[in-house]
């Protein structure tokens, strides 16, 4: 009898955790993401080495979540706001040319006013090269962390909570994901700013997500261009007290520019009425459950 009653227990496990997973599904999302994303670091630690974490876990605690809690129907949900890419150009105008101009105008006011010079002329990137890293950061950086982030986290907590409130209780969620770089490619010096900046990122990155119709695509995007231009091409060209101003200048920026945007507009979700008709045309979907 014990072993005719076996698969009927396994089976009332089952339901049973799939109904907690149902219930609670951002905390297992962080449960799952943060050793999907830490285990190449913790790895790493152990031979003695130091990684980065693998960019690609919280995509998959994204879509490991969804398929548990609520089938196909989540799953396909979430997949299509990767790929929800019919919104109002100026949302892409947005994304492709505020990640510049924030770093030209940083890099600008750290030569003019605090008088830093850029080191040894580095030779900048081809277009090739420059091409080549966008699209690799896109589809790992991009893909990995903003589906999971904004498709996933930010989504569920908005659910109960404004787009404000969800902001900050994600961003140190966010900020502690990145520890693995804590050491290796973020010193003692850029600690500050940079959480000052993975701060701000997180507002203005609902503010996208939000005011396009739950993107993904478009955050996915803003992500891509920041670390593109400004890790890829600008920040190697300061070193020592230079380098170090400029992660304050850059911070500061976007600090502004989120605070701005967080007490002028407002990130919550809402389309202007030209953007409901551009919806409404395009065939896209205006609310996004």
């Amino acid at each position: 009898m014990a072993c005719l009653n076996e698969p009927f227990t396994s089976v009332s496990v089952w339901i049973s955790r799939n109904a907690m997973i149902k219930k609670h599904p951002l905390f297992f999302f962080l449960l799952f993401a943060f050793p999907l994303s830490w285990y190449p670091w913790i790895i790493a630690l152990i031979q003695g080495r130091q990684s980065g974490p693998n960019p690609l876990g919280p995509l998959v605690a994204a879509i490991l979540v969804s398929a548990l809690s609520g089938g196909w129907t989540a799953t396909k949900t979430l997949l299509a706001r990767i790929v929800r890419w019919r919104v109002n150009i100026f949302w892409y105008a947005v994304v492709l040319m505020l990640p510049v101009l924030t770093v030209l105008a940083a890099a600008t006011i750290n030569v003019w006013v605090t008088g830093a010079s850029i080191s040894n002329h580095p030779t900048l990137p081809g277009w090739r090269e420059i091409a080549d890293r966008f699209i690799f950061i896109f589809l790992f950086i991009g893909l990995g962390e903003e589906t999971g982030w904004r498709g996933f986290a930010l989504e569920h907590l908005q659910k109960n909570r404004t787009a404000v409130q969800s902001s900050w209780i994600l961003m140190p969620i966010w900020a502690i994901w990145h520890l693995p770089l804590f050491g290796s490619e973020i010193v003692v010096a850029h600690l500050i700013p940079f959480l000052i900046g993975v701060g701000s990122a997180t507002f203005l990155s609902t503010w996208i997500y939000n005011r396009t119709n739950g993107s993904v695509l478009l955050p996915m995007l803003f992500h891509t261009t920041v670390n593109t231009v400004g890790a890829g091409l600008v920040f190697p060209m300061f070193q020592g007290a230079g380098l170090v101003s400029l992660w304050w200048i850059y911070a500061g920026i976007w600090a502004i520019l989120a605070a701005s945007i967080v007490l002028t507009t407002g990130i919550e979700r809402r389309l202007s009425a030209s953007e409901n008709l551009f919806q409404q045309t395009a065939g896209a979907p205006l609310i996004v459950n």
